[in-house]
């Protein structure tokens, strides 16, 4: 399934809580097997504006009942940003975007980061490259300025690519990648750029901010996996939630021979996972909130399940993006399609 995976950056996409700034963060794709579910009603169904013909049955549009400007981009040969007005679903392109993966509402521009890359206050973002004899450069970009404050750090202890897990009140956090997630977790100190290893045991996928982490592990007690036949090896099983401050670690959902997925997370921080049992097509995958440790709600059923992601959380819900267009998960517990246009998610509806 290539988009379980898709870009190492956005699967451990990630969140930062601020005033007034959406709370979640991640990536996604279109599928089949609807829940039948009352849709609240604000929202009206239009069932005579399909998407294209896909090898993958969709969801019905839906026209939803309020009014705002939704930030996406889409990656092709380059970088397209555009804005989604709802209800109207009209898209237009920002020529102003330049390769943007998040709209800063602080400064009314594009940056080329993805939003888990950016400060709470949306003053500042990080980057990570690599400088000579294999160390890291960490850039500290100042938007309103662009000045870069660049620190040098050691790579000794990076096994994988570095990436920008979330910039957050404490600090920048790191993870790193080669083809899948790997172990450990590093925190930066944008001022000083002095970095410390937070774990090295940790697979973190997701930041809800507060010092909350979402990570994922193969559970060993599990006898019949799901393994994928390729270089990503087997998929996770197991979510626990993580608080960094008082280092409590707690199992938050173990599906053995089910492949789990963090997609993103509700408005009170609680995850919206995929599961599935097979790596390629599987009509029998579910989108779940779990709202409790081994709490599992079924939201939706069917191979859209596996494709979704990418979520950003506002007022509005969670959305999500999808290889068929826009989702948007209600804070009643429906999954709608809002967009047939695909793309992802570059902040809130606003």
């Amino acid at each position: 399934m290539s988009r379980w995976l898709a870009l190492l950056a956005l699967l451990v996409a990630a969140c930062s809580q601020s005033s007034g700034a959406p709370v979640a963060h991640q990536e996604a794709s279109p599928s089949a097997g609807q829940i039948t579910t009352q849709s609240p009603s604000s929202l009206t169904t239009s069932p005579t504006q399909t998407a294209p013909a896909t090898a993958i049955p969709d969801l019905s549009l839906t026209t939803v009942g309020f009014s705002c400007r939704l930030p996406i981009y889409k990656q092709d040969a380059k970088t397209v940003d555009s804005f989604i007005s709802f209800p109207s679903g009209d898209v237009i392109v920002d020529p102003s975007g330049d390769n943007g993966k998040y709209y800063d509402r602080a400064f009314s521009r594009w940056l080329t980061v993805p939003r888990t890359a950016v400060s709470p206050d949306g003053a500042h973002y990080a980057d990570v490259g690599v400088g000579q004899a294999g160390g890291l450069l960490v850039h500290v970009v100042d938007v309103a300025t662009g000045r870069d404050h660049v620190f040098q750090e050691s790579g000794v202890q990076f096994n994988g690519q570095p990436i920008v897990l979330d910039y957050s009140n404490d600090g920048i956090y790191l993870v790193s990648g080669f083809e899948h997630l790997l172990a450990g977790l590093w925190l930066v100190n944008p001022a000083d750029g002095s970095m410390r290893q937070v774990s090295k045991d940790l697979y973190p996928v997701l930041s809800a901010g507060n010092g909350i982490i979402w990570t994922q592990t193969v559970n060993p007690a599990d006898s019949n996996p799901v393994v994928t036949g390729t270089s990503i090896g087997t998929l996770p099983n197991e979510i626990d939630r993580v608080d960094l401050r008082s280092g409590r670690q707690t199992e938050w959902l173990y599906e053995p021979g089910k492949g789990l997925k963090v997609v993103g997370l509700d408005g009170r921080g609680l995850p919206l996972m995929a599961e599935t049992g097979a790596w390629t097509a599987d009509p029998n995958a579910r989108l779940l909130l779990v709202t409790a440790p081994d709490a599992p709600t079924q939201i939706y059923k069917g191979v859209l399940a596996q494709e979704v992601g990418g979520g950003v959380t506002d007022a509005h819900g969670t959305w999500l993006s999808g290889q068929g267009g826009i989702y948007l998960y209600t804070g009643a517990g429906v999954l709608l399609k809002v967009s047939n246009h695909p793309g992802y998610p570059a902040n809130g509806c606003f």
